[in-house]
């Protein structure tokens, strides 16, 4: 009983804490933080899927300069990883398009934007003007975005956007790469790689 109610603390704990502090910690590795500009958990863990690559193990800062997360963390729910920067016209064309389907998406997938290769001032400019609410991660030095090509088998680092669709258990299932995405591509990959319907 006292191993169960361990248990569920852990997970409480994991879905409420928040992006503070600077040094990346075990326990700070191991949370995800809550909320914009960092991550809410959504759903529960799931066995991993024997299809697609998983995600690199390894501490990912959030955007907000708080914590660091463990990236494979964030297969406990089903996830799209979308890596943009600002200096990217395509990456800037599609994010409204992910904002809205963020919010048609609700509970049912977790949208997560990763940084790549920008300063925090140019990249916020972007957040702010297109109104973004879901949680970002920061890749300045490209470590995670590289260690995303190696795990997938694709240059990603340098061909922006690209948008990784993960599936509980933290596999990668499908890379894509290719024009800006809008509203409706988006769902219609998200019904094909993760099984996920998410109507208007």
């Amino acid at each position: 009983m006292r191993r169960l109610l361990t248990g569920l603390l852990a997970a409480a704990l994991f879905a409420l804490s928040a992006c503070t502090g600077e040094a990346p910690a075990a326990e700070d590795v191991a949370a995800v933080p809550t909320g914009p500009p960092c991550l809410t958990s959504v759903g529960s863990p799931a066995a991993a899927s024997a299809d697609g690559k998983p995600l690199p193990a390894m501490a990912v800062k959030c955007f907000d300069g708080g914590r660091y997360i463990d990236a494979s963390l964030l297969g406990n729910a089903p996830t799209i990883i979308n890596l943009w920067g600002s200096y990217c016209e395509p990456c800037r064309t599609e994010l409204p398009a992910f904002q809205r389907f963020v919010t048609a998406a609700g509970d049912k997938v977790r949208v997560v934007g990763v940084v790549v290769k920008d300063s925090r001032s140019a990249a916020q400019s972007v957040i702010d003007d297109k109104k973004l609410t879901f949680p970002m991660l920061e890749d300045r030095d490209q470590q995670f975005s590289i260690a995303l090509s190696q795990a997938v088998g694709k240059p990603i680092s340098n061909a922006l956007p690209a948008t990784l669709f993960v599936a509980p258990g933290g596999r990668v299932v499908y890379t894509y790469q290719g024009e800006a995405l809008d509203e409706e591509k988006i769902r219609a990959l998200t019904a094909q790689y993760l099984r996920i319907e998410v109507g208007p």
